[in-house]
């Protein structure tokens, strides 16, 4: 009985994670319609833990559902993204703080490869998947012991992976840089504190003119045209 638990269990977790993977590498786009039957097919398993797995991926936002109408991959207006971004800000920079006072010297060459990539990177080229944002902050993060926060970040990621996937043409590399290069000088020091300073510079700056502009009435506008707006509206 155990041994079917178990099985049922990681047949749902494998159906969980294929179906997200498919929605955050493009597979399935914003706007899918997902029907049973062709899910079925494609995963090769029952329609329980299909059911399941979207269920869950609606409560952590990538699927739509209305009853009796349709299932579909989730589509993320620039106001969800913006607002995504700002809790997976609030989150992510606790856990920082955590791994800023840890962090090991002999990772600082890590941070600085993925730093110098973001440098000359242009977001609109990054692939589906971790960005070198999300490599930056997880290699940090890894020395964060608070396991409940890590979860709760874990929870947040995929709707903003999404998001990301949908909006990087709005991201700016440089000032993302510029900032990981003050986070590298405060790991090196172990100066939680002076990290606690910096956060909120840049919460209140970068951070704070990013969300202005994926909630102006330009980004509302083309949203709602079902365009993709971008940082640039001349490109």
């Amino acid at each position: 009985m155990a041994t079917g638990t178990s099985e049922r269990t990681l047949l749902r977790e494998r159906v969980l994670n294929e179906i997200t993977q498919a929605i955050l590498d493009g597979t399935l786009k914003p706007g899918t319609r997902l029907r049973d039957d062709e899910l079925i097919a494609w995963l090769g398993t029952s329609r329980a833990p299909i059911r399941e797995a979207l269920g869950t991926l609606a409560d952590i936002g990538l699927v739509e559902m209305a009853p009796n109408r349709y299932t579909r991959v989730a589509t993320i207006s620039p106001r969800l993204y913006a607002e995504s971004t700002a809790v997976w800000a609030a989150l992510v920079s606790r856990g920082l703080n955590w791994g800023v006072r840890s962090f090991p010297a002999d990772e600082l060459p890590l941070l600085e490869s993925i730093r110098d990539d973001m440098r000359v990177m242009d977001p609109r080229d990054f692939p589906p998947g971790p960005t070198p944002v999300d490599h930056f902050m997880a290699a940090i993060l890894r020395h964060c012991p608070n396991q409940v926060l890590l979860e709760s970040i874990a929870i947040h990621a995929p709707l903003l992976q999404l998001g990301v996937n949908t909006y990087k043409g709005w991201m700016e590399a440089a000032p993302i840089a510029d900032f990981f290069t003050v986070i590298i000088d405060r790991c090196a020091r172990n100066d939680a504190d002076g990290f606690e300073a910096e956060i909120r510079g840049f919460l209140g700056g970068p951070m704070t003119a990013f969300i202005a502009r994926m909630t102006d009435g330009y980004a509302d506008r083309i949203y709602s045209e079902g365009k993709v707006p971008d940082a640039d509206p001349g490109r």
